[in-house]
Formats: structure tokens, C-alpha cells, sequence
């Protein structure tokens, strides 16, 4: 069963001038469990090698106390018109095309990958439980975090080096900002970025395409002509991206696949300096709209976090006919074997027009001496 946020604008970012945000979603069956979403790791040089040789943009301009935030991201239709001229030889998301309706024939699997993207894309459904989580589209919330993130320096550079994960990534704002943060050149440090997304046709889409735009806007602004345009992705272009983040001391990994303890296990295989395999701060963004996925998520963020590390959980209050909500997940995380952990509102998010408000969560484990 598919089913749609009630959103009335479907462009990629999914915010309306009304902020008519209450959803009425019919209720969701669950999926058939499947091995084909199983997480795996994708290097940052294996997804640069997908970027196509443009991309067309449009530029999100965010509200700051201070000056406005500046995020360029990729163009549905620009994914659209990759999807439709790509080669059938390469490789499928199992995540979309599931073991179960699988041809075994590369064309023809392609094919169904293809025409479920694009339905996807042109705003059909929002999400399809177990194939597609609403990671080519922007949210409300990742906006929030992304404020709040910038109302809090102190989080780039309270931590040296620094370990960020963001959780259902999707077009990936707040990561974008913070990435954006450290390629300034007063930024100093290590810093490790892992995006873990559903899909991995969105981290090959939207995700990465993202991270290079705002490199781009970050290093070599004059390539950008804000706030949308079209950027030609030389092979130039490409080289000294990866270069001039290994200059600069900045690792970006993807994970794509299901929440869980394979997950996990794959988020503990490279251990930090200071946090063991721990990470410095955990975000996540509408990623508990439905209990199903509520306790898994919270199982990975917990786990992914090192000792003195924090969770960032951007959410509205309640999503109708979804069944999550924030005291939901925060019932999750109190009950959470073993204890010690501490939940709360660190910002609250009004709306107009009488749209559900959103906050924003901070978890952070309580030590031994009851002090976080």
C-alpha cells in the first residue's frame, strides 16, 4: 500500500505557502520482509562516478538570525531526464525493485526501476512502505534543523575531529549545511560525514549530486549562478572534488539499506579517535512518521552514538494516520534496555495557519555519575 503526505505542493521541496502540514494518511500495511534491504556501504568515489555531465539546480534560501543559508539542490526534473536517458546496464536498487518482483532480466528490472522512480518523482506517492521512503523530496523538518543547527556553532567546533550521521538522509539539508561549515576556511579539524538513506537510487540521485552543488557554492561560487542554473560536470571538476576534500581533511561515505543491526554493525566498522566507534552527533529528519520503523531507528541512533555524542531528531508533534509522534518515540528511547538515556525539547517550531508544530529532540546518554 502506497500513500501520500497532504502536501499542495509537490515540487521537490515539500513545503507549501499555506503550511498545510497535517496529513491524513490512510492506514499503512506493512511490507513483506525481504533480504533485498539489507544496508551497504557506497564510497564517495563510486558515487561521483554516476554524476551526470550537468546538473540543474535550484537554490533553498533558508532564514538565519544572523545571514540567510544558501543550499543549491539538484532538480526533480533534472532526475527525471537522467532516469529516462540512462543506460539498462547499470546497476538496479534492490530497495525499489524487491527480490519478489524481480525478472532476473537486467533491461527488464531496470525498466521497473525506472517507472517506479518516476512515479516517485512526479509526485504519485510520497512513500511505498518497504520499497521507497521520501528520500528524492525535501521536508519541513530538515528546514527546522537546519535552523537550529545554525543557531549552534558551538557543535562544529566543540568536537576535533567531528563524526556527524545523518539518518534518512534524503536530500540531506542539515548534513548540507553542516558540510558547508566545514569547508570554510576558518573551519579546522577532521570531519567524517556518513548519509544512510532507504535508497540507494537517492543517495545516487539527490544525495550526492547535493554534496557536490554545495562544494561547489562552498569553494568555487562563481561555477554557480544562484538561485538556479545549470552546472557542467567536467571531469576536472570531479578530480578536484575529491582532492580538495582529502586536502582538507573531509571523509563523506554513504549507507544505503534498512535501519537495524546490520546497519549497525556497518556504522561500527571504522572507529573514531575520541568516540571509539561512536559518533559525535546523530541527525535525523521526519524519520518517525510511523511506528514501524520507530524502534529501529531508534535502536540504530542510539547505538551509533558515542559516549559523549548527541542525537538531533527534527519532528512534528503528531503525524496523523500515520501513527507516529514525538511522545512515541520518546516512550522508545526511555524504554530502551539498560536505560540511561535522556530525551528533550530543545526547540519548539510554531506554524501557520494552523499546521502541526514541529520540534526538535535532543538524546544524549547519561553517564555513570547521572551527568550528560
Amino acid at each position: 500500500m502506497s500513500f501520500r503526505f497532504n502536501f499542495s505542493n509537490a515540487s521537490d521541496v515539500s513545503l507549501n505557502d499555506n503550511n498545510g502540514i497535517a496529513p491524513e494518511i490512510p492506514p499503512i500495511a506493512p511490507p513483506v520482509p525481504h533480504a533485498a534491504t539489507s544496508p551497504r556501504l557506497h564510497t564517495l568515489e563510486e558515487l561521483v562516478s554516476t554524476l551526470p555531465q550537468n546538473i540543474s539546480y535550484n537554490t533553498l534560501t533558508i532564514s538565519n538570525a544572523s545571514k540567510p543559508i544558501h543550499i543549491p539542490r539538484r532538480e526533480l526534473y533534472d532526475v527525471r531526464m537522467q532516469l529516462m536517458a540512462e543506460d539498462d546496464d547499470l546497476p538496479i536498487d534492490s530497495t525499489i525493485i524487491l527480490a519478489s518482483q524481480s525478472t532476473k532480466n537486467s533491461r527488464i528490472d531496470k525498466e521497473k526501476e525506472r517507472t517506479a522512480l518516476l512515479s516517485f518523482i512526479n509526485g504519485n506517492e510520497d512513500v511505498r512502505p518497504g520499497v521507497y521512503e521520501g528520500g528524492l523530496k525535501s521536508w519541513e523538518c530538515s528546514v527546522d534543523l537546519v535552523q537550529y543547527l545554525s543557531s549552534r556553532a558551538d557543535i562544529l567546533h566543540n568536537c576535533n575531529p567531528l563524526k556527524i550521521l545523518e539518518l534518512g538522509c534524503g536530500t540531506s539539508l542539515p548534513s548540507l549545511y553542516l558540510f558547508q561549515q566545514a569547508l570554510q576556511p576558518a573551519a579546522a579539524g577532521a570531519y567524517t560525514l556518513h548519509l544512510a538513506d532507504y535508497n540507494y537510487s537517492v543517495l545516487r540521485l539527490v544525495t550526492l549530486p547535493n554534496v557536490f552543488l554545495s562544494w561547489v557554492l562552498a569553494t568555487s561560487p562563481h561555477l554557480l549562478t544562484l538561485p538556479n542554473g545549470d552546472l557542467d560536470v567536467t571531469a576536472e571538476l570531479k578530480y578536484y572534488f575529491l582532492s580538495s576534500l582529502q586536502s582538507a581533511n573531509i571523509s563523506v561515505g554513504f549507507i544505503s539499506g534498512a535501519w537495524g543491526d546490520e546497519m549497525l554493525s556497518l556504522l561500527s566498522s571504522k572507529p573514531h579517535p575520541q568516540n571509539g566507534n561512536g559518533y559525535d552527533l546523530v541527525l535525523g529528519s521526519e524519520t518517525i512518521y510511523e511506528p514501524r520503523t520507530m524502534g529501529e531507528f531508534t535502536k540504530v541512533l542510539l547505538g551509533a552514538l558515542g559516549p559523549r555524542g548527541r542525537g538531533l531528531v527534527s519532528a512534528k508533534r503528531i503525524y496523523f494516520g500515520v501513527g507516529g509522534s514525538v511522545g512515541g518515540f520518546i516512550d522508545i528511547v526511555k524504554k530502551r534496555e539498560g536505560g540511561g538515556w535522556d530525551v528533550r525539547e530543545v526547540e519548539t517550531v510554531g506554524r501557520e495557519k494552523g499546521g502541526v508544530g514541529g520540534v526538535i529532540l535532543e538524546v544524549k546518554k547519561v553517564d555513570e555519575l547521572g551527568e550528560m
